[in-house]
């Protein structure tokens, strides 16, 4: 009785040495955990809005610029000023050629000094625009990206681009326009959302642009003018806020963590909202996985107890004696009559050890010391497992970078200080990826990224544009040698799903860029990007 009395508190003190570790981590990890998910849900919606962001100004900036050659060209000032009956009927034509330019059938408009639409792309009657505002930002010499509008033409929902017309008195006489269909705009807002995100764009006097969850048509504009991140945005800021919206339009509201930015070309305001109740159902998820975990951590503690206090009741003293013993053989093993009954004891602090060796090793093998990041046979194995994981149309990128001039910095200053060049971008890296990227040093200045699971390769870009930037400030204060970062990128399904095709094409891209000059980017061994 009292051998079974002794065994019992044995086994509960086992049981509660383990217990409380085990709960303060659970604890720990619940309380990190809820940060961590904001955190994450600020930084995506900020990765979105910049996306964004990139592609209005992309695409208004190609606008301008083939509104401007056409309006510099001498025969647009010569047509905006003849008489009906002079007007050279190839302007008509060059004026219908330019949909070509962006493979889509935008009306194009040439309008006089007076309002009167000259020439149109499309079979809408011409008309006067005169008391328009776009009108006469043209008549006052400006560049103007207008607000959404319903087209008279077609009831669509636009935007209207204008570049004025100036004679050789720098006087402006008319305007060239394009009528810029939001159309596209919406489908690319669409395809950037998610599930549980949406995207929405607004102008600058909060009439809706774009929304991930509405298809906007031409019936009606719909003003978000009292969401408090569209005053925000116009007032210059940027961030993240907690606001309470309704839902899809309705009178139901839910709190949400919106973040909101600027778009400097055309002043909209971009916007991203996830619903708490979304970040909440992440936490709930990791919460139940880590009890579940927990729990069953908790059972085979109890059992682990228990199995040690029945061995070890009878003979601890000799057990720890053993256990001393073999400690300091080095690990040779004790004989089973020295041990008798209580021989797995030992057993398990021999295990422990080994495990303990073992883990030591297999992570000294895996990461390259001079980076931390991970060495060339460990990302290799990683990333071909990833893609042979990956679902059918999951999108993933394999970014291969070399830094330029870096055997001039080893031959000019040294190797510690090509070594410390080496730490410092490998930490750049390190930072400027998502915990679930595999970041990775081939050797020497090479170094390669894989980022799975993207919405598109905007972000693969976007990254790889931070890159060249952040490789031109590893080596401050030293003006014999500029050290720079040539990138190259592939993606899957286009170039590959597997990782010796995706290789084989991110490294012919890097090759592309050294051909070029360096310092650049290269997506799928095409066009070298400009770094500036």
């Amino acid at each position: 009785m009292k051998l079974k009395s002794v065994r019992t508190k044995l086994t509960l003190l086992l049981f509660c040495i383990a217990l409380i570790p085990l709960l303060l981590v659970i604890g720990f990890y619940l309380v990190n955990n809820i940060s961590s998910s904001i955190d994450n849900a600020k930084s995506d919606g900020l990765l979105r809005n910049s996306i964004v962001n990139e592609h209005i100004t992309e695409h208004f900036e190609r606008n301008l610029a083939v509104l401007r050659t056409i309006a510099r060209n001498p025969m647009t000032l010569q047509y905006t000023l003849a008489k009906a009956e002079n007007r050279d009927p190839l302007m008509e034509q060059t004026l219908s050629r330019t949909n070509d330019v962006f493979n889509d059938s935008d009306n194009m408009i040439i309008t006089d000094k007076n309002g009167d639409q000259l020439a149109r792309t499309d079979e809408y009657p011409l008309i006067n625009v005169e008391h328009r505002r776009y009108f006469h930002e043209a008549m006052q010499g400006s560049e103007y990206i207008s607000d959404v509008l319903i087209s008279l033409a077609n009831n669509r929902l636009i935007t209207v681009l204008e570049v004025p017309v100036f004679d050789e008195n720098n006087k402006a006489v008319g305007m060239v326009q394009r009528d810029y269909d939001l159309s596209a705009l919406q489908q690319f807002v669409k395809e950037l959302s998610s599930a549980n995100t949406r995207v929405m764009i607004t102008d600058s006097v909060g009439n809706l642009v774009a929304h991930s969850e509405e298809t906007l048509e031409s019936n009606q504009l719909i003003g978000l003018s009292t969401n408090p991140a569209v005053a925000a945005a116009l007032a210059g800021k940027k961030g993240s806020i907690d606001a309470v919206l309704s839902v899809h339009g309705g009178s139901k509201k839910e709190r949400m963590l919106v973040s909101y930015s600027k778009n400097e070309i055309s002043g909209w305001v971009i916007i991203t909202e996830r619903s708490y109740r979304y970040i909440w159902q992440e936490v709930v998820t990791d919460a139940l996985t880590a009890v579940i975990i927990g729990g069953i951590m908790l059972f085979l503690l109890a059992l682990v107890s228990a199995f040690i206090a029945e061995k070890a009741t009878r003979k601890i003293r000799a057990i720890s004696s053993l256990v001393g013993r073999a400690a300091d053989e080095s690990g040779d093993s004790v004989s089973l009559s020295e041990l008798g009954d209580d021989e797995l004891g030992q057993m398990a602090q021999a295990i422990s050890k080994i495990r303990s060796s073992r883990d030591s090793y297999r992570k000294d093998a895996e990461i390259d010391k001079l980076t931390g990041l991970l060495n060339k046979a460990t990302f290799e194995r990683l990333c071909r497992r990833t893609l042979s994981e990956n679902q059918p149309g999951t999108f993933a990128s394999l970014i291969v970078i070399d830094l330029d001039h870096f055997k001039e910095v080893n031959d000019t200053l040294g190797h510690q200080t090509g070594d410390a060049l080496l730490h410092d971008f490998g930490e750049v890296l390190r930072r400027l990826f998502r915990p679930t990227d595999l970041v990775g040093r081939f050797g020497g200045d090479e170094f390669v990224v894989l980022l799975n699971d993207l919405p598109g390769k905007e972000i693969a870009l976007l990254k790889a544009k931070r890159i060249v930037e952040a490789a031109k400030t590893i080596l401050t204060g030293v003006d014999v040698v500029k050290v720079s970062a040539s990138v190259g990128i592939s993606s899957t399904p286009q170039h590959g799903i597997d990782y010796d095709s995706l290789f084989a094409i991110a490294d012919k891209s890097v090759y592309a860029v050294k051909e070029s000059g360096r310092n650049g980017i290269c997506y799928g061994n095409e066009e070298v990007l400009s770094s500036e």
